[in-house]
């Protein structure tokens, strides 16, 4: 019997120069460049830094937390800081209210006092005439000294006093005798203490005659 030929092998193609160049050019893909290029040298880092922690007896985590729990207390802090800020500026406008309010109170009572002064001035330059009547003795009438006591009982007792202060002793006590003692103790009180002392005198010895 005839022996059978074992197929012949077929020589493989040898690679042509263009095919050694298309491999030579494809190298490495963009993957292989990131985990070579980016996430190894991380993790080489991480891992030195680990090891310097570690000696240095640092904790990284309770670190991280500190870091990260101070940023949300700097953030709480500043929140705080903000409402405090806001609370100052209310109570100074309500502190500028108030003053505003005083203010007003005050120019009414000065404008108030301006008033008063005015009607004063007025009354007393009336009653300046009616003691140049009673010193010049064209007053002596009893209708004219009740008129001029009933105006002194009409004044304000620190007013009254100032003016009869300046009379003479005859015309003071004219006046003074004639009034009620309701009206004779508050403005003797607003005399200076030599003055009520003075009338006062004249005022007892006038009743034991």
């Amino acid at each position: 019997m005839a022996k059978k030929q074992a197929p012949s092998k077929k020589p493989r193609p040898r690679q042509t120069n263009e095919d050694e160049l298309e491999q030579e050019s494809k190298g490495p893909g963009k993957l292989q460049k990131l985990f070579f290029w980016v996430i190894i040298p991380v993790l080489f880092t991480l891992a030195i830094g680990l090891i310097v922690a570690e000696v240095t007896g640092t904790n990284v985590f309770e670190k991280a937390k500190t870091v990260i729990g101070g940023k949300d207390q700097k953030e709480d802090v500043n929140k705080e800081t903000t409402e405090q800020y806001n609370q100052q500026i209310v109570a100074l406008k309500a502190q500028l209210k108030e003053k505003d309010a005083i203010v007003n109170q005050l120019q009414t009572k000065i404008d108030s006092n301006k008033t008063d002064a005015a009607k004063a001035e007025v009354e007393k330059k009336r009653l300046e005439k009616e003691v140049t009547k009673l010193q010049n003795g064209k007053a002596d009438t009893k209708t004219d000294i009740n008129a001029l006591v009933k105006t002194y009982e009409q004044m304000a007792p620190k007013s009254a006093a100032a003016v009869i202060s300046t009379m003479g002793d005859d015309n003071a006590l004219k006046i003074l005798k004639n009034l009620k003692p309701a009206t004779l103790a508050p403005i003797l009180e607003k005399m200076t203490p030599e003055k009520a002392a003075h009338f006062t005198e004249l005022l007892s010895k006038k009743k034991k005659k």
